[in-house]
C-alpha cells in the first residue's frame, strides 16, 4: 500500500530537479512505484516496460515507429513530458494525451483501461475507458504529484491502477446493486398485489419509494427521513401510510418535514402522495431495498428490471438476460456522440489557438456558444420502452458537456455554479405502453441527478423533478381519428378452440370470428423535431403483424405508406421514417436496431429508396446478438446509423458474444449490409456473357 512517509520524501527529493524528460522520467517513475508499494517496470517483452515500440499508420498510409514511454499490458499507458517549473500552459500535456490516445490503438492486447500523461514529478492526469472511450482532454482526473502524501484517495487510486485496475470498473458493482434492488421491488410488488391492490396503484407507490430512496442516497433528502419512517414502522406497520404520505407531500411542495425544510421536488412522481398499507414483512423487504446503495444503481438496465418487477407476467424473468449497456452504447456512440464530439474537437482547436494568442474573452465566447448549441439539441427515441436508449444518450452527451464546462472554467478561472445544463427536457420518447413511459421518465431523472451529484458540489436547481412533457404515450407510426368495428370484414378465427367429434383434437370454432377494427382517417404519426434519433423499435415480420396488431391496423398502416412494400418487417416503418427525416435535413443522424432481415430482399427496397433520397448508412453492424427488454433469448439484430454524409462508412464485425473483432472502413455499405461487390443490386440484371444465347 502507499507509504505516506515515502511519498513525502519523494516530493522533497524531486522538488528542485532540472527539467529533462529523458533523464528524469525513468528514475522518477521507479521512485514513485516504490512509494506507492507497487512493482516497477521490467525488461522489454515483459508486458510492463519503458519505451515500448509500436508501429503506427499515418494519414498517408505510411508505417512509422513510435514509443509509449511506459506501457503495462491490460493496465495502463503513460506518456511523459518534463516542463520547466512554473510553466502553467498545458499545451505539451494536451499533445501528450493526443499521442498516447493514438498510440494505444496499436498497442499489444488492445487499449488498456487507463492512459496517463505526466509532467514529471509535478502532475499526473488520468483517463479511464470504463464508459467506452477515454473522452477528451477535460475528462481527465488531475493529480498533484507534489502533494500525493496529503491526498490518500489519489495515492490509493494509483495503487489500484498499478495492481488491479478492473477493481475500479464501476459497471460490475452497478449491475449487482441494480439486480439486488429489482429483486426486493419484485417481492414487494408481489406482496402488495396479493393484498388486493391493483397493479397501477402498486406501480405508482413503488416508483415513489424508488425515487425517495435514491434521493436520500445522493443527498437530496438529508437525514434519511424515509429510512427513519421504515425503522419506526417496522413494529407499528399501521403508521406507515400516514407518515410516508406526509413526507411525500412535503417533498412535492418543498415544505418542512420533521422540522427540516425539504427541497421542492414537484414534478410527476409526488403529485399523488398515496402510500399503500404495508405488513411488517413488506416493510422489512422495503427496508432491505432502502439499505442498498442507490447512487450506484445503473439506469441503463434499471428500467428493464423495474418493468419486469412491476409486471406479474414478466416477474419470473427478473434474473433473465438483459441488454448490456455497452450494446446500447455501440449504436448510440456513432449515431450521437461521434458527430457532437467531432464538432467539439474542432471547437477545442479554435479555443486553444485563442488562448495561446491571449484572447481569453473570445475563447470564453466560443465555449459558451458551443454549450448553448448543446443545450438546444433535441433527441428522440420513437419506441423508448423503459428509457434505456434515452438514458445512455443523455449520459454520453453530458460527458461531453462536462468537458466543455471544465474548459470554460479553465479559461475564466471561475467555477460555474448554476449554469443551465443539458437535461431530461431535451430527450423525447414515444411509447405505447403507459408503464414503460412512466419508468422511462424515472430512469431519465435518476440518471440526470446521478451525474449532477458526481460532478457538482452544489445542489441542483429546484424543482428537483419537472414535468417535461417530452415522453408521449401513443402509437409511433400510425395516427387515426377513431377506431370502429366493421362486421362485414370480420374473418374466421384460426385458433384451435373446440374438440373435433371424430379426431378428438382441438380445431377452430367455425362460429368464432376475428373482429375487423377500422382505423378511420389513418395517417403517419408525427414525431417531435429531433437532431438525433436512436432506438430499438419492435420486431414483427410480415406473417405475425396481422395476428399481433389486427387486420385493420395493418391495412391502415400500409394504406398511409404507399411507397413501402407490403411485405416489409414492422420495424422498417420506423427505419423509413428516420431515413426520411435524415434525408430532408431535419435530423443529423439516426441510429436504430432492426431485425437482421433488413438485409433480405423484401426489406431492401426501403434501404434503396432511402439512399436515393440522400440518407446513407454510414455505420453498421450486420449481425449482433441482442436480448430484448422482455427478457427473451438473444436474437441476431442489425445496427445501422443513417446520415446525409456519404463520404465513407464503417462496418463493424462482432463475434457470438457481441465482442468487436474488427471494423472495416469502406466507401459504402450495400443494401444486403456487405461492403464488397454489390451482389444484391446485380440481382435481375442479365449477364452480358449470355447475350445472344
Amino acid at each position: 500500500m502507499p507509504n505516506v512517509a515515502a511519498l513525502r520524501a519523494l516530493a522533497d527529493k524531486w522538488a528542485y530537479a532540472e527539467a529533462s524528460e529523458r533523464a528524469n522520467f525513468a528514475p522518477y517513475l521507479i521512485d514513485l512505484c516504490k512509494a506507492l508499494g507497487v512493482d516497477g517496470p521490467g525488461p522489454a517483452g515483459s508486458g510492463y516496460q519503458l519505451e515500448l515500440t509500436i508501429k503506427v499508420i499515418t494519414k498517408d498510409g505510411v508505417e512509422v515507429a513510435n514509443y509509449i514511454d511506459c506501457f503495462r499490458r491490460d493496465f495502463f499507458a503513460i506518456e511523459a513530458k518534463d516542463q520547466e517549473p512554473g510553466r502553467s500552459s498545458d499545451l505539451l500535456l494536451r499533445r501528450a494525451f493526443g499521442q498516447v490516445r493514438n498510440y494505444v490503438t496499436y498497442a499489444p492486447g488492445g487499449m488498456p483501461p487507463y492512459v496517463m500523461v505526466m509532467d514529471v514529478a509535478r502532475t499526473l492526469i488520468v483517463w479511464d475507458r470504463w464508459n467506452g472511450n477515454y473522452g477528451d482532454w477535460q475528462a481527465g482526473r488531475r493529480i498533484d504529484l507534489t502533494r500525493l502524501h496529503e491526498r490518500p484517495e489519489d495515492a490509493q487510486l494509483l495503487h489500484a491502477i498499478w495492481t488491479d485496475p478492473r477493481s475500479l470498473d464501476p459497471r460490475a458493482r452497478a449491475q449487482a446493486v441494480t439486480k439486488e434492488v429489482a429483486g426486493y421491488l419484485a417481492n414487494l410488488a408481489r406482496a402488495l398485489e396479493e393484498a388486493g391492490n391493483d397493479q397501477e396503484r402498486v406501480a405508482r407507490f413503488i416508483m415513489r419509494c424508488v425515487f425517495t430512496m435514491f434521493a436520500e442516497d445522493i443527498g437530496l433528502l438529508p437525514g434519511e427521513p424515509f429510512r427513519k419512517i421504515l425503522a419506526r414502522c417496522t413494529d407499528e406497520p399501521a403508521a406507515f401510510p400516514e407518515q410516508a404520505q406526509a413526507l411525500w407531500k412535503a417533498m412535492d411542495a418543498g415544505e418542512k418535514f420533521d422540522w427540516k425544510k425539504l427541497m421542492r421536488f414537484n414534478g410527476h412522481f409526488f403529485r399523488d402522495s398515496e402510500a399503500l398499507p404495508l405488513t411488517k414483512q413488506a416493510i422489512v423487504v422495503l427496508s432491505l431495498a432502502a439499505e442498498a446503495d442507490w447512487q450506484d444503481v445503473e439506469p441503463a438496465i434499471f428500467g428493464t428490471l423495474l418493468t419486469r418487477a412491476l409486471n406479474p407476467a414478466e416477474r419470473h424473468r427478473l434474473g433473465a438476460e438483459f441488454t448490456p449497456r455497452e450494446f446500447v452504447e455501440r449504436v448510440v456512440r456513432p449515431a450521437v456522440e461521434e458527430p457532437i464530439r467531432e464538432r467539439w474537437k474542432a471547437e477545442q482547436a479554435v479555443v486553444l489557438q485563442l488562448r495561446e494568442a491571449g484572447k481569453k474573452k473570445d475563447a470564453e465566447k466560443r465555449l459558451r456558444e458551443f454549450h448553448d448549441w448543446m443545450k438546444a439539441l433535441q433527441f428522440l427515441d420513437p419506441a423508448c420502452g423503459s428509457g434505456n436508449f434515452l438514458y445512455v444518450t443523455m449520459h454520453l452527451v453530458k460527458r461531453i458537456e462536462l468537458e466543455v464546462l471544465r474548459e470554460l472554467e479553465e479559461v475564466t478561472g471561475k467555477h460555474e455554479m448554476r449554469l443551465a445544463e443539458v437535461g431530461p427536457w431535451q430527450f423525447h420518447g414515444i411509447e405505447i405502453k403507459p408503464w414503460a413511459r412512466e419508468i422511462a421518465e424515472l430512469v431519465l431523472w435518476i440518471g440526470f441527478h446521478q451525474f449532477w451529484r458526481a460532478h457538482h458540489d452544489v445542489q441542483p436547481p429546484e424543482p428537483i423533478l419537472q414535468d417535461t412533457g417530452t415522453l408521449e404515450c401513443r402509437d409511433a407510426v400510425l395516427a387515426w381519428d377513431e377506431i370502429r368495428h366493421d362486421p362485414s370484414r370480420d374473418r374466421p378465427d384460426p385458433t384451435p378452440r373446440i374438440t373435433h367429434p371424430v379426431t378428438g383434437k382441438l380445431v377452430p370454432d367455425p362460429k368464432a370470428k376475428l373482429p375487423y377494427m377500422e382505423y378511420v382517417n389513418p395517417r403517419p404519426a408525427e414525431w417531435p423535431k429531433a437532431d438525433f434519433i436512436v432506438g430499438n423499435p419492435p420486431y414483427l415480420g410480415k406473417g405475425k403483424q396481422r395476428d399481433a396488431l389486427g387486420d385493420g391496423y395493418v391495412d391502415a398502416l400500409r394504406h398511409c405508406n404507399p411507397r413501402l412494400p407490403d411485405g416489409i418487417d414492422y420495424v422498417m416503418y420506423w427505419w423509413n421514417r428516420a431515413a426520411t427525416l435524415v434525408a430532408e435535413g431535419g435530423c443529423i443522424r439516426a441510429g436504430l436496431i432492426t431485425t437482421n432481415s433488413i438485409a433480405q430482399p423484401f426489406n431492401r427496397p426501403v434501404y434503396n429508396d432511402a439512399k436515393a433520397r440522400g440518407a446513407h448508412v454510414v455505420w453498421a453492424c450486420a449481425n449482433h446478438p441482442w436480448a430484448d427488454e422482455e427478457g427473451a433469448a438473444a436474437v441476431q439484430v442489425t445496427m445501422s446509423v443513417l446520415a446525409r454524409d456519404s463520404r465513407a462508412a464503417a462496418l463493424v464485425i462482432v463475434d457470438s458474444t457481441g465482442t468487436v473483432v474488427g471494423t472495416i472502413l469502406t466507401p459504402g455499405i450495400n443494401a444486403d449490409f456487405t461492403h464488397l461487390a454489390d451482389v444484391a443490386r446485380a440481382a435481375g440484371v442479365p449477364l452480358l456473357s449470355n447475350a445472344g444465347l
